[in-house]
């Protein structure tokens, strides 16, 4: 059995493909497999992939498009080892990633999962370095990671950062396949229930900004926030009054303004119907009317913002 599960969702991905899958092999950690599920792409993806000569490549593909969440469950089910590490196709990997992921999982076996810090990488293939504080804990209890959630939204804001223990998969389930954008926190939310969480602080991966990713597309704006609601719901019911009482505070004051500029966005644009939408999904967390107010003075009459944990 391999240490490790390295798992790849593809759809349409040829034009970073190549150096996602290449900074998986040219890894200086060898003992693992590779499972690589094309989502019936559109492009060359499933051509390249079938192209790959490499014993630990384990290839799969889907007759129809099944969308994220189905692809990365379908994956884990076919997955052998106790650590899982997920993947994309637009990003790289750091050539001792694998390594340190493994041996971070051996010193802390303890955690649900874990994620790496993170530097960019833009669509020409330049490089820029994180250089925002992060005052995160190595290891993060159920407190930290909901406080942390309440500034952020999701605490890895990324799947390609993150590595799962399959013992917390065990114990709640697969990711939510009813959803197409906040799957993964819902499931960071879930695990934080009953494990801790590991924060490589090492910047192992090279996350990759470009317009064509899913969660900066503008149409899935609204059904981003209703999920995150979902999540956020999740998160309150298991956590102290004070926990959520002061949580309440800081997600008024940090996440929700986010979903507050994107509703007002819509209104700046009469997109009515939109406004009508973001209203009601914002409903799910909080009074949207307070809200307006509350964001006019933070963004507009006082200007503080709150830089505790980094935004995701």
């Amino acid at each position: 059995m391999p240490s490790i599960s390295i798992i790849l969702p593809v759809y349409n991905g040829m034009a970073y493909l190549h150096h996602a899958i290449n900074s998986v092999l040219e890894q200086s950690y060898t003992d693992f497999e590779f499972l690589i599920l094309d989502d019936c792409s559109t492009d060359d993806s499933w051509k390249y992939i079938c192209g790959i000569k490499d014993g630990r490549v384990k290839t799969f593909r889907n007759d129809t498009n099944k969308g994220l969440f189905y692809n990365l469950n379908f994956l884990i089910n076919n997955s052998n080892a106790n650590l899982i590490k997920l993947w994309s196709q637009d990003d790289i990997m750091r050539p001792n990633a694998i390594e340190e992921i493994v041996s971070f999982h051996k010193r802390n076996a303890q955690i649900g999962f874990s994620y790496t810090a993170v530097d960019y990488i833009d669509g020409n293939g330049t490089e820029s370095i994180n250089k925002k504080i992060d005052n995160t804990p190595e290891i993060i209890d159920r407190l930290t990671h909901a406080e942390i959630c309440f500034y952020t939204g999701s605490i890895a804001g990324n799947i390609a950062n993150v590595t799962l223990n399959k013992a917390a998969l065990d114990k709640v389930g697969l990711f939510n396949e009813n959803m197409i954008i906040s799957g993964d926190f819902d499931m960071w939310v879930r695990i934080a229930e009953f494990f801790e969480i590991g924060y490589v602080k090492k910047p192992l991966v090279l996350l990759r900004n470009h317009d064509g990713q899913l969660s900066r597309q503008t149409k899935y704006y609204i059904r981003h926030i209703e999920e995150d609601a979902h999540a956020f719901r999740k998160l309150f019911s298991y956590i102290s009054p004070e926990a959520q009482k002061s949580g309440k505070t800081i997600l008024r004051n940090n996440k929700l303004m986010f979903y507050t500029a994107l509703m007002l966005h819509s209104l700046k644009g009469f997109k009515i119907k939109d406004v009508l939408k973001y209203w009601k999904a914002i409903s799910n967390l909080d009074n949207p009317m307070v809200l307006l107010v509350h964001f006019f003075y933070k963004r507009v009459i006082n200007k503080k913002t709150d830089t505790k944990y980094k935004v995701a």
